[in-house]
């Protein structure tokens, strides 16, 4: 098979491939790291979520392990 144009298709996936990588990988980053959910909220709710674990495993008579 005959190529003709004299673009080096391979030479483009080496070279735009890793920086759209690395766009992507940005763009996700920065999308995940904003969070909505105030921080004091998730921190009550792990906190309750643990005492409510730790009161099943007193109930239950079972030394959490």
């Amino acid at each position: 098979m005959v190529e003709s144009s004299n673009v080096d298709y391979w030479s483009l996936v080496t070279i735009l491939g890793p920086i759209l990588l690395v766009v992507v990988m940005a763009w996700a980053f920065l999308k995940n790291k904003k969070s909505k959910i105030d921080p004091e909220i998730t921190e009550r709710a792990t906190r309750e979520n643990y005492a409510a674990e730790q009161r099943e495993h007193e109930r239950d008579g079972n030394s959490g392990l």
